[in-house]
C-alpha cells in the first residue's frame, strides 16, 4: 500500500488550504468567540466540491474518495476544525445514503447535499450508557407501513442547522437508521449546548414525539452494524482533524520559538524546545500514517474497523499532548486567548487546545479497545 497522494488528491489539498486562507482565516476568531455557524460558507464549500468527496462516482457527483476527504479535512482543520466537523457530519449522512440507501433516497438527497442545498447531521448518541438503554432512549415502533419514533438523541452536531438527519433508533433487531427531514412533525431541536471547542459547529439534542416515518426512510435495512461502521469512519475523519490542528500548532510554535529570545538567543536553539517540537512532528506523522492506512482500506471497501480503532486509541493518548507540548513552548503566551499589545500576530494555541479536545474525545465506538485487541491476536 502506498501513502503517496495522487496529483488530483494533492490539488484538492492545495485548494482546501487556499480556501482556508481566503475564507476561514479572516473570520475564525469571530466564529469561535461568537459560536457562529457560517451558513454562507456552505455554498462556497460545495462550489469547491468539498461536500461530496465520499459519495461514489456513479451517483453523478465528484466521488474523489475517502482519502481525498481526509486530505481536505486535515487541510481545513489547520485553520478552522469546527468547519471540518460540519463537513464530516454532513459527509457521513451522504455516505450512508450512497452506500445503504434506496434509489429514491439517493435521488431525493444526494444531489442537494452535494450542492450544499441540504445539510446533513447524524444522530447516534443518547443519555443512556448505550443507544436503546435508558428512559429517554429513541425507540422505533412499527405502525402500519412505517414506524413511530419517540425519545431523545443527545449531542447532535449540526443540530438546528441541518436539513436532514440520519437518526439511529432502536427496534427489535437493534439500531436502525432513518432519514428524517428537519421539518418533520414531532421533531424538535433543544437549546444549543455550550461547548469548549469546535464552537462554529452547533450542537444540541433532538427530541422525537410521535414522529411518523415511512418504511422508505430506513437506511441499510435493519442491519445493526451500519451505525458502528459510520462511527468508525467518523473516527478516522476526526483523527484527520486532530492531525490538522497539531500541524498548525507545531508550525505556530516553531515560528514563535524563532522569534522569542532568551539568554540572547532564540529559544529555538535550546535542546529542550527542539525536543518538544520533534515529538509533536513525530506524533502527528505516525498518526497520519495510521489515518492514511485506514482511509485507504475504507476507500477500497476492505475491513477497516480495527485500524480505525487503533487511530482513535493512539490520538486519544497523544492528541491533547501535542497541543500541551506546543503551548509549553510558548509559555504564558500559549494560554492567552487575547493577544497582548506587545505581541504581533495571533495566539491561536488556546483555541486549538479546546478544539482538539472535541476531535479526540467524542464519538468513539463503544468497543474500539476490543477491536484493537482482536486485531492483535488474530
Amino acid at each position: 500500500m502506498t501513502y503517496s497522494l495522487t496529483e488530483p488528491q494533492q490539488i484538492l489539498g492545495q485548494r482546501a488550504r487556499e480556501f482556508a486562507f481566503e475564507f476561514l482565516d479572516p473570520i475564525l476568531a469571530d466564529l469561535d468567540r461568537g459560536q457562529i455557524f457560517p451558513k454562507a460558507l456552505i455554498g462556497r464549500l460545495a462550489a469547491h466540491d468539498f461536500l461530496g468527496l465520499m459519495v461514489p462516482k456513479q451517483s453523478g457527483v465528484p466521488g474523489a474518495g475517502f482519502v481525498s476527504h481526509i486530505e481536505v479535512v486535515q487541510a481545513l482543520s489547520r485553520s478552522c476544525p469546527a468547519i471540518a466537523s460540519v463537513i464530516n457530519n454532513h459527509a457521513l449522512v451522504a455516505y450512508a445514503i450512497a452506500h445503504w440507501g434506496c434509489e429514491s433516497q439517493k435521488n431525493a438527497y444526494l444531489p442537494a447535499m452535494i450542492k450544499g442545498e441540504k445539510l446533513g447531521a447524524i444522530a447516534v448518541q443518547e443519555e443512556g450508557p448505550i443507544p436503546g438503554d435508558g428512559p429517554a432512549a429513541l425507540l422505533a415502533v412499527p405502525q402500519g407501513s412505517g414506524f413511530i419514533l419517540n425519545g431523545t438523541k443527545t449531542f447532535v452536531r449540526n443540530a438546528g442547522v441541518a436539513d436532514v438527519y440520519l437518526v439511529f433508533a432502536t427496534i427489535q433487531s437493534g439500531l436502525t437508521g432513518f432519514v428524517v427531514d428537519a421539518g418533520t412533525a414531532g421533531l424538535s431541536v433543544g437549546p444549543r449546548l455550550e461547548t469548549m471547542g469546535l464552537r462554529a459547529c452547533p450542537v444540541a439534542d433532538l427530541s422525537f414525539k410521535n414522529v411518523a416515518v415511512s418504511e422508505t426512510t430506513v437506511v441499510g435495512g435493519e442491519d445493526p452494524s451500519v451505525a458502528g461502521q459510520l462511527l468508525s469512519i467518523g473516527a478516522v475523519a476526526e483523527a484527520a482533524q486532530t492531525v490538522g490542528i497539531a500541524r498548525a500548532a507545531v508550525s505556530h510554535a516553531a515560528e514563535y520559538a524563532k522569534r522569542r529570545v532568551q539568554f540572547r538567543h532564540p529559544i529555538a536553539r535550546l535542546q529542550a524546545i527542539q525536543t518538544l517540537l520533534a515529538e509533536i512532528v513525530t506524533d502527528s506523522h505516525m498518526a497520519w500514517l495510521g489515518i492514511r492506512h485506514a482511509a485507504q482500506l475504507i476507500e477500497d471497501g476492505a475491513p477497516f474497523e480495527a485500524e480505525a480503532a487503533m487511530v482513535k486509541l493512539f490520538l486519544g493518548r497523544f492528541g491533547s499532548k501535542m497541543l500541551i507540548d506546543a503551548i509549553q513552548i510558548e509559555g504564558g503566551m500559549g494560554i492567552c486567548e487575547v493577544v497582548p499589545k506587545h505581541i504581533s500576530g495571533p495566539l491561536p494555541l488556546a483555541r486549538m487546545f479546546r478544539d482538539i479536545a472535541g476531535t479526540t474525545l467524542l464519538d468513539a465506538p463503544d468497543d474500539f479497545p476490543d477491536k484493537v485487541v482482536a486485531a492483535a491476536v488474530s
